[in-house]
């Protein structure tokens, strides 16, 4: 006889994200059954993040030996280990997954299901001889990269933001098709550890962006040595006994570019399989047909089923963990809180790093009173004596001083836009944060700066102005 089950919540989807959600949910107190697909999660974004974060961090050394000339010390060719390199990252990753063995998900009273897996109706999901009606359902399959259909591209191996935190050789000429935070971050990373590097956006540079700050960036990694080739689009890969054919078609024509190896890093689409979904009937967004329609906190046109992660379109991992931890609270009970886009910083983990929450001066939803305020970091103490003295800080405010949004690129963006968000959800106004006493010299002093001249260009009130002169006359 079939097995039924009525949890509080079914996470479908074992990945880190899925992983982390069942123990957080379990040890709150919910019942929870977590299925296991036969396939691990593509894209799984914490991990992902984390081993490109290592091996980014490897190449700012290297890049650190290459120019230690600007801070006084002898300049030399850095001398990167591939092997060593990868190791660490993965070492890196695995130590900071949660430990997801069954036995241990098990011992915390997780029950764990491994076998195919589908939704029969909108309620009820059958996974093997095992009928599951889950209070919530959530998704958290993942991610998986976007390959576009290049002619020549199935001819010819290739890498993805996925599969090369495997790569252990040197890649003499890396092309990189892709305008993606990952595109960037990649281009860079194997730029400072002794690759030619090419990138081609195919489809834009980092669409959502300022694009004052794209361009500061953009300047920067090209004086690094990237080839950026904004203007141009692959339209073919050509398979050679040594190396590979690259098709470009530029302004001025067609044109063939020799590489080594390829990196597709054009984004991820959900990972919605047909055969899990089809009978729960969700609807799908118009706007983005290869996405589920979902609310800012994932939840699906089927009250039951949430999406979270990549599975909801949300691809950066900070933000498929506040989804997570917004669906354990309305189990609860504890709370009707929402995720607000506005107030979830972007981030792009280059150096110069770059960063931005909530409205900036190129969105169409600026209104008359709005201000934008503008710092460049190049004069920040902390910028200049660490080296990295360049970039800018933006900052958009209403006529009141309240926080409409900001954006960085240089020291210290993401965690200066991270305190900008903090501060907007708190509902601080921007004179507020000029109270912060930082310890010098900080990259966020550029942010305490500009709150000071809004407060100094606001014309004093009647009081203000009286109080000196009562002040004297008491004397």
């Amino acid at each position: 006889m079939a097995d039924n089950l009525k949890p509080d919540l079914c996470v479908i989807g074992a990945g880190a994200l899925g992983t982390s959600l069942a123990i957080t949910a379990r040890q709150r107190g919910l019942d929870v059954v977590l299925v296991r697909r036969a396939l691990d999660e593509a894209g799984d974004a914490a991990a992902g993040s984390l081993r490109r974060a290592a091996l980014a961090a490897s190449a700012e050394r290297a890049q650190a030996i290459r120019t230690a000339g600007r801070l006084g010390l002898d300049n030399a060719e850095p001398k990167p280990n591939f092997r060593t390199i990868g190791e660490r990252a993965a070492a890196i990753a695995d130590a900071a997954a949660p430990r997801d063995a069954d036995d241990r998900l098990a011992a915390l009273g997780v029950t764990v299901l491994s076998e195919d897996a589908a939704f029969i109706d909108r309620q009820t999901l059958r996974c093997g001889d095992t009928r599951i009606r889950a209070r919530q359902f959530a998704l958290a399959t993942g991610a998986p990269p976007v390959i576009p259909a290049l002619p020549g591209l199935d001819q010819v191996a290739y890498f993805t933001p996925d599969s090369i935190a495997d790569n252990i050789r040197k890649l003499s000429h890396l092309i990189v098709i892709g305008g993606t935070p990952a595109a960037l971050e990649l281009a860079q990373a194997y730029r400072r550890l002794g690759s030619a590097v090419t990138l081609v956006p195919q489809g834009g540079l980092l669409p959502g962006f300022d694009p004052e700050l794209v361009a500061i960036l953009l300047r920067e990694l090209r004086e690094e040595g990237i080839v950026i080739l904004d203007a141009a689009e692959v339209t073919a890969i050509q398979p050679r006994s040594q190396g590979t054919g690259v098709m470009l078609r530029r302004a001025g024509g067609e044109e063939s570019l020799d590489v080594s190896h390829i990196l597709v890093a054009m984004g991820r689409v959900p990972d919605l399989a047909a055969g899990l979904l089809d009978l729960a009937k969700l609807r799908r967004d118009r706007l983005r047909p290869d996405c589920l329609l979902v609310g800012p906190n994932g939840q699906t046109s089927n009250p039951r089923i949430s999406a979270i992660g990549g599975a909801a379109g949300e691809f950066e991992p900070h933000i498929g963990g506040r989804q997570a931890a917004l669906l354990v609270d309305r189990l609860l009970g504890q709370g009707s809180g929402r995720l607000d886009p506005l107030r979830v910083p972007r981030l792009v983990l280059t150096q110069p790093a770059l960063a931005q929450v909530g409205l900036l001066e190129s969105d169409p939803r600026l209104r008359p009173g709005h201000t934008v305020l503008r710092a460049n970091l190049a004069e920040n103490d902390a910028a200049r004596a660490s080296g990295q003295d360049l970039g800018a800080l933006k900052l958009v405010v209403d006529r009141h001083g309240a926080i409409l949004g900001g954006g960085a690129v240089g020291l210290g963006a993401g965690e200066t836009m991270s305190l900008l968000a903090l501060a907007m959800a708190r509902g601080l106004r921007l004179g507020e944060l000029g109270q912060l006493a930082l310890p010098q010299p900080s990259p966020l002093a550029a942010l305490t700066e500009l709150a000071d001249q809004v407060i100094a260009q606001r014309p004093p009130g009647n009081w203000s102005q009286r109080l000196p002169i009562i002040a004297r006359l008491r004397r």
